[in-house]
């Protein structure tokens, strides 16, 4: 038996990562211990970030939904009486997946959880914050690069088309956005050097 995290988190299969992103915000912060004085608090609040470190990261993901895809969809009825007899998170083990990857990174998401856990609401709200902060700055970083390819791609061709017809102004703005396009490369690797 493997775990429906797309249950778990309020989502279905097709969610987007912005949507997983929202239910568990919302989840992680509802069932925090701290402000959560539920019985299975903790172990709900485990469940949650475990069910979104796996399903936000793009490789995890297309693991899951292919295991997924197996017990839950194709195999429904067979696996049906599984699934009625483990209804308690604690025997929810990762050895349940066939995939070793996938096991691997559902042990790992799990202590990760259980760390998030330990913490104090304020600093796993802060943890929060600063992750959102930095999956902002990456898109932005990643959408400056993109069109810092496109613009250079761009300014390739107007500049060869400058040439050829012996067109000043195309080849002056050429060197401009081919410019711009450098900088913004060059931008864009700083931001990921170590």
């Amino acid at each position: 038996m493997i775990p429906n995290y797309y249950e778990i988190l309020g989502v279905g299969p097709n969610a987007t990562k912005d949507e997983i992103k929202k239910a568990y915000r919302q989840l992680a912060l509802k069932w925090h211990p701290d402000k959560n004085k539920n019985a299975n608090a903790h172990e709900k609040f485990i469940e949650i970030n475990q069910a979104y470190l796996l399903l936000s990261d793009d490789e995890a993901r297309a693991k899951y939904e292919k295991e997924f895809e197996y017990y839950y969809a194709t195999n429904k009825r067979e696996k049906a009486t599984i699934f009625e007899t483990k209804t308690n998170y604690q025997e929810n083990t990762t050895q349940d997946f066939e995939d070793e990857d996938l096991r691997n990174w559902t042990k790992n998401a799990k202590q990760q959880a259980e760390e998030y856990a330990r913490m104090s609401f304020e600093e796993f709200a802060s943890m929060i914050k600063d992750i959102i902060k930095e999956v902002g700055i990456q898109g932005a970083t990643a959408f400056i690069y993109a069109i810092s390819g496109v613009v250079g791609a761009s300014s390739i061709f107007t500049l060869i088309y400058g040439i050829r017809y012996s067109d000043v102004t195309q080849i002056l703005l050429a060197l401009f956005f081919l410019g711009l396009s450098v900088l913004g490369f060059s931008f864009t690797s700083k931001r990921y050097t170590p």
